[in-house]
């Protein structure tokens, strides 16, 4: 019986890789991960795994049914499985029924807004609107003109200030003192901003040149400091009902007439359609003044994660959970075929060099340096224009540039082995050339194939998502992780198009990565090498 056996160097190595446990584990997973991706249909389509109709059962994920076999209506088009599982014939009856996948979203299915579970509520904002006054003091300190700064002296009326040191009724330090000093002075002083000794308060001056006359006052700006998370950390969500969800201290420390004008006018925004705004709402605090405004969501592509899309959707209308999915297939097919044909060709061309020598080596070293001069995206843009964007056609176009590297490494192995003994003696055994070639030298010279693989690998994933991004990669419709990351640069705002496709593309070219270094510590002589 036929017993396959690996040599001691191969067992050696593969025990020195497992020993690599990171590149051990990562490799497992990964296989898990393409093993997954081939059976993706069955985790996430819209179409059924399984049919019951009128006692015949189908299989819809392997063959195509028309609308006419579960319908009768004798339209011979592509059937909305999920509608007619809706239908009278499949829920009047229990011999009729349908089996969908866990996830029961095609990758080119696009999903209506109508479909979409988003909460209906009202989202309002509060936001602070800075107070800004200005004021005139003059060499003494004193306040001679107040434009809305009572604002800021507890809301007092602007005439009161008037004569009133600003020492003793707003606090402010030395920058500020110094600044009013500098310019009553005749200084030239540039534009500056300095905090006061109220929080959230600033006095800001305008920049400042020599006069003539000295100035007999100086103006100055008080001015409120927004922070940008101030808007974040209010808000507020209502429902038709006008009841507040989850509300926070800042809710509770609006005035009672405030929050009764701010209900009122989130129930209002349900009762208009969406088109009509609702206008805004200011009102005042003791530490400042504040605006609501009311939006009410509608669905509109893409969309954040909701129920049944816990990824989102995107600008198409499709799931984005599904594109991921379905994305890593087309992805590491694309890898694996890459890489496999493009080394195997230069694996070839590399060893012809390196066995023949001679003209064969320089005639095909020149014919190198020229082909791979050619600039590579405007071969791929020509053949998407020719022959247009396709899986076939991008590996094709990807391939015939992406040999060159493999064949150097091959083309130097077999200059350094086809002198060594063993292979003068094949020859003078009588062995043809290409049994030596591929039959003695080749297993010896496979080094840097295997260790170069898991790298070629991601590579070849990542310029694939690289062209997808750029608009020369597959077609539209087609799932990629490049695709929903150029969605993502359109839509800055849609967080999930460039989170979860930019998180799977990381992770397996991290695993790629994690064995590449496995295989290279395993095939390196040196870590066995011994000083003795």
């Amino acid at each position: 019986m036929f017993r396959f056996r690996l040599n001691p160097t191969t067992q050696k190595r593969l025990q020195r890789f497992r020993k690599t446990r990171r590149a051990w584990w990562s490799f497992w997973i990964l296989t898990v991960i393409f093993v997954l991706s081939l059976g993706v249909d069955f985790i996430a389509n819209d179409k059924p795994l399984l049919v019951s109709y009128d006692g015949k059962f189908y299989l819809p994920i392997f063959q195509y049914f028309p609308e006419d076999t579960f319908t009768g209506s004798g339209q011979m088009t592509r059937p909305d499985y999920k509608k007619i599982a809706a239908s009278e014939p499949f829920t009047g009856s229990w011999r009729n029924w349908m089996i969908f996948p866990p996830i029961h979203f095609g990758p080119s299915e696009k999903i209506s807004p109508d479909a979409v579970e988003a909460p209906d509520r009202v989202l309002v904002r509060i936001t602070k609107r800075p107070r800004v006054a200005s004021l005139n003091v003059d060499a003494q300190g004193k306040i001679v003109q107040s434009l809305g700064g009572g604002i800021f002296f507890g809301g007092v009326p602007d005439a009161t200030l008037t004569g009133k040191l600003l020492s003793e009724a707003f606090p402010y330090g030395d920058e500020v003192r110094k600044a009013i000093e500098a310019r009553m002075a005749n200084q030239e002083m540039p534009e500056a901003a300095f905090p006061s000794g109220v929080k959230g308060v600033e006095v800001a001056f305008t920049a400042f040149r020599p006069r003539t006359r000295p100035p007999v006052s100086v103006r100055l700006t008080l001015r409120d400091v927004v922070t940008a998370t101030e808007g974040d950390l209010r808000k507020f969500f209502f429902d038709a009902q006008g009841e507040i969800e989850d509300p926070s201290d800042f809710w509770k420390s609006i005035p009672e007439a405030e929050r009764t004008r701010i209900t009122e006018s989130a129930k209002q925004r349900y009762a208009v359609s969406l088109d009509t705004p609702v206008e805004s709402l200011a009102f005042a605090m003791p530490e400042g003044n504040y605006q609501a405004s009311f939006e009410r969501e509608s669905v509109f592509f893409p969309f954040r994660p909701v129920k049944n899309h816990p990824w989102g959707i995107d600008s198409s209308g499709r799931d984005v959970l599904v594109q991921v999915l379905h994305a890593t297939r087309v992805s590491l097919l694309f890898g694996i075929f890459l890489v496999v044909s493009t080394e195997l060709f230069g694996v070839i061309v590399g060893a012809i060099q390196g066995y023949f020598g001679g003209r064969v080596d320089m005639f095909g070293q020149r014919f190198i340096e020229i082909w791979e001069s050619l600039p590579f995206l405007y071969v791929m843009m020509l053949l998407g224009s020719v022959f247009g964007r396709g899986f076939l056609v991008l590996l094709i176009g990807y391939g015939i540039f992406n040999w060159v590297g493999i064949s150097y490494y091959i083309r130097g192995e077999f200059l350094k082995l086809r002198k060594l003994p063993f292979v003068e003696s094949a020859r003078v055994m009588g062995i043809g050339r290409w049994q030596i070639i591929f039959r003695h030298v080749l297993p010896n010279a496979l080094v840097p194939l295997i260790t170069f693989f898991p790298f070629s690998l991601v590579g070849a994933i990542s310029s694939l998502a690289a062209l997808d991004f750029l608009g020369f990669g597959l077609p539209p419709g087609t799932p990629s992780w490049g695709g929903l990351l150029a969605q993502g640069q359109e839509f800055p705002w849609a967080w999930w198009l460039i989170l979860y496709p930019a998180l799977a593309l990381f992770f397996v070219g991290l695993l790629g990565v994690f064995v590449g270094e496995g295989v290279r510590n395993a095939f390196d002589p040196r870590s066995q090498s011994k000083l003795q």
